[in-house]
């Protein structure tokens, strides 16, 4: 059980971290091939608007402050909850066990509520502070179902639904790796492909 708890935080802080370090962005106007234009067209007509390249870019760039500040913060939260949870482990204490995590959590709503601070109206860049949030409600809330895993005998579903949501956690965490590729490739399109000068 003890070791369950470290590999799992271990996992999770790979997660979150990859959460942080990473903007992502659905960029919701490029797709080009839509057969049936009017739903859509609706619904992306009132948000392009709203937003112009100028302004995405603005917000991008404030994405990525805030991503920059809050890198150091959340490295030190981990580093935190790591040396915390392994003595806690090696003490066999639940309590401090259940400590940090709390604490760790605080530290998660804590960038949450400063991430919902963080002024974005253009869509794309809203479409990944919103990814962020979501990611980081998500390792949370993993932290507590470790917890409760790690120090209780759990049931098959107890498992099974944990395991589920690691998965949707995953599933989270390479959208918003992948989406925020798009989103750097297009606004910093020099920087990833520059291998040809030879």
């Amino acid at each position: 059980m003890n070791k369950f708890t470290k590999i799992s935080a271990t996992a999770l802080f790979a997660l979150f971290l990859t959460a942080c370090d990473k903007p992502a962005d659905k960029p919701a106007p490029a797709k080009p091939e839509t057969t049936q234009p009017a739903p859509e067209a609706k619904q992306e007509a009132a948000k392009p608007a709203e937003a112009t390249p100028a302004q995405e870019q603005a917000d991008y760039n404030k994405l990525l402050e805030w991503n920059a500040s809050q890198a150091q913060a959340q490295m030190a939260a981990q580093q935190t909850l790591q040396s915390d949870l392994t003595a806690a482990v090696q003490a066999k204490d639940e309590k401090k066990i259940e400590e940090a995590i709390k604490t760790f959590n605080k530290t998660v709503e804590d960038t949450i509520a400063s991430l919902d601070k963080l002024d974005i109206t253009a869509p794309s860049v809203k479409s990944i502070k919103d990814q962020n949030k979501e990611v980081l409600a998500l390792s949370s809330e993993l932290l507590v179902d470790q917890l409760n895993l790690a120090t209780k005998a759990p049931t098959e579903e107890q498992t099974k639904a944990y395991q589920a949501k690691v998965e949707k956690l995953q599933a989270a965490v390479a959208k918003l790796q992948k989406d925020g590729a798009d989103l750097a490739q297009k606004f910093a399109p020099a920087a990833p492909a520059t291998p040809a000068a030879k």
